[in-house]
């Protein structure tokens, strides 16, 4: 709502006034955004210092108009002109009336253009006499009749005054085409000042919102604005500043003299008050002319502390690595020798290819050397290569602008690479890259450089790559699987890691570990712990944490003893011949022939240790899961030694 002050000296001074406003609403409802309200208010010599005006635009005429503008600076002012024919009716008017009596004519400057002229049209003797915003009325009405004039024209103040004299007198009214068009122009003043205070309100907020000092000045050096940041930076905040020039103010010389010259800054650092603050400077031209410039500057420990704040948000969203080379739990040779080694390996920024069957910790290796090398106050950026196809993996690794694909998200998406600027990115199950990725991968590790999917613009990123893979890739690369140079250039160092069975004196220490950890209350007796260690671990230590969790649900009275680990150990290979028929459980052929068995006996061996597994080695169960009677089952069991 848009709200017109029509200002009069007394109410209903413009009779057609708001007649006029609803016909003008109707006329024009179409091509108006807004509403407007038009408000009538009285000013008078008596309120004119006190009055208070809650308006978009004020409509008024005459002396009004002169003195409000010079207290209503901030609210636009419409003139109600008087048309030189409007004029020329009232002389006509007094003419017929009174006859060719002397007229004074007392109104405003802005009234007053063209009486003379008027006068000598149709005959009549005219005096002109200008109104000041001293409210002399009284006084020009008393000087008019010593001047021999014996009618007055004026306003209501000067017409009242003369009629309490005696002097016949006539008041200019405003017409209703003069009234409509002051509407007009009030209404496209009031949109226009709204816009612009509008635009000032949003400058004004993002000022002062912004976490750089920002000053601004014009063609002749003289600051325009300055926000509560700078201020603050430059210790100022008291000072009034807008409005002088430069070199007036107590800015620091090596800071004046950036805003003095016409010159451009970008990202230039310089020391004001002992303070770093890193500066950014732009010329203001408008159709090629200088017409000012922007400063604006941050303090250098400002910067550092978002970039401090930047890298825990990306932490807080999992980009980081908790693992470190204590957590690598271990008593074999095998393993402190890789430990120390890929300490080494930590400090250098080259590529490491880790090498291992799964479960056998590759991506606690690679969190601990990230969180071991210089990058460790960078983000851990992991992404497992096969669990991705190949487009999603794509945009995943390399990110893109709004607009590549469909589905794509408004404003586009960074990329792990992207994520993983100043830090770490691990790229598990590496073998599984398609080929035409490959080649892209294999640029962006060259060149130091990626592009967005959509997009045509390089990015450079500072990172350090460390790929895992439980594949031989020089298999893959001569049956042309894996590209040769992209292996070349992730087998820069290369950590190969040692399956369980090859580190079973480790064994123990891992058991302990998971017990303690996840059931301290639980304890393990030394017959299952030789169990454990002598077990083929296909799975390794991933394996063999499984197999401690089950254990521990297993369990009565908080103990793990050989009975339960025998079971489950053979659960275990019975689950895994399931997956895998042609391999058996504990007896192997030579053993089954060594003890006098043939083929066949193997079978039913194999069928009964698994009935007996099934049935928790409760007989009666086992015998009917294998339809025989329990004397039969416990002929077989002392048959084959079970």
């Amino acid at each position: 709502m848009i709200k017109i002050a029509l200002v009069v000296p007394q109410k209903n001074f413009i009779e057609i006034a708001f007649d006029t406003f609803e016909k003008h609403n109707l006329t024009y409802c179409s091509s108006y955004k807004e509403d407007y309200m038009l408000n009538e208010i009285v000013v008078t010599e008596n309120n004119v210092k006190n009055i208070s005006i809650d308006a978009d635009v004020i409509i008024t005429r005459g002396l009004l108009a002169e003195i409000l503008k010079k207290i209503q600076t901030d609210i636009p002012i419409i003139e109600i002109n008087v048309p030189s024919s409007d004029l020329l009716t009232t002389l006509l008017d007094c003419k017929a009336k009174y006859g060719n009596k002397r007229v004074a004519i007392i109104l405003a400057k802005n009234m007053i253009v063209g009486a003379n002229e008027i006068s000598k049209i149709i005959d009549l003797h005219v005096n002109t006499y200008v109104l000041q915003d001293t409210w002399n009325g009284k006084e020009l009405v008393d000087k008019a009749v010593e001047d021999g004039c014996e009618i007055i024209i004026g306003g209501l103040n000067t017409c009242k005054y003369a009629k309490k004299i005696n002097i016949p007198n006539m008041n200019i009214k405003t017409n209703t085409e003069a009234f409509w068009q002051c509407l007009t122009e009030a209404k496209r003043a009031a949109y226009i000042s709204r816009y612009e205070q509008e635009k000032n309100q949003i400058f004004k907020t993002v000022l002062d919102y912004s976490h750089e000092g920002i000053i601004s000045i014009d063609a002749n050096q003289r600051i325009t604005s300055i926000n509560n940041c700078a201020r603050n930076i430059l210790k100022i905040s008291s000072m009034p500043i807008i409005g002088k020039h430069i070199t007036d103010t107590s800015i620091a010389l090596n800071l004046k003299n950036v805003l003095i010259t016409n010159e451009e800054y970008f990202n230039e650092i310089i020391n004001y008050n002992n303070t770093l603050l890193n500066i950014n400077k732009a010329l203001i031209y408008v159709r090629d002319t200088l017409t000012g410039a922007v400063l604006t500057f941050k303090e250098i420990n400002d910067i550092q502390d978002l970039e401090q704040n930047i890298r825990k948000k990306i932490y807080n969203r999992g980009h980081f690595a908790k693992a470190t080379f204590e957590d690598i739990i271990c008593e074999s040779k095998i393993m402190k020798d890789l430990i120390a080694t890929a300490k080494k390996y930590s400090k250098a920024n080259s590529n490491i290819l880790l090498i291992g069957d799964s479960g056998t910790g590759k991506e606690i290796f690679a969190q601990s050397i990230h969180n071991y090398s210089n990058r460790k106050k960078g983000p851990f950026v992991a992404i497992n290569c096969a669990s991705l196809s190949e487009s999603l993996l794509e945009s995943e690794l390399f990110g893109y602008v709004e607009g590549a694909f469909t589905g794509s998200l408004k404003g586009g998406k960074l990329g792990f690479f992207e994520l993983a600027h100043k830090g770490t990115i691990f790229l598990d199950e590496i073998a599984e890259i398609p080929l035409r990725l490959q080649a892209k991968l294999l640029r962006a590790l060259q060149e130091r450089e990626i592009t967005k999917i959509g997009d045509d613009r390089t990015i450079p990123i500072d990172i350090r790559v460390i790929a895992a893979t439980n594949k031989d890739l020089r298999t893959l690369v001569k049956n042309g699987e894996f590209r040769d140079d992209l292996y070349y250039r992730l087998d820069v160092l290369q950590i190969p890691l040692p399956s369980l069975n090859s580190r079973r004196e480790d064994i123990p220490k891992l058991i302990n570990y998971y017990l303690s950890k996840n059931y301290p209350s639980i304890k393990i007796s030394d017959d299952s712990l030789k169990h454990l260690v002598s077990f083929d671990w296909k799975g390794n230590i991933r394996q063999l944490f499984n197999i401690c969790e089950r254990l521990c649900v297993y369990v009565d009275n908080n103990i793990i003893r050989e009975m339960d680990t025998r079971y489950i150990l053979e659960l275990e290979e019975v689950r895994f011949q399931n997956s895998n028929p042609q391999k058996l459980s504990f007896v192997s052929k030579t053993e089954a022939q060594s003890n006098g068995l043939n083929i066949t006996d193997l079978d039913e061996t194999k069928k009964i240790r698994a009935a007996l597994l099934e049935a928790k080695y409760n007989r009666k169960i086992a015998a009917k899961l294998l339809n025989i009677d329990r004397t039969t089952l416990w002929r077989k069991i002392k048959k084959y030694g079970l």
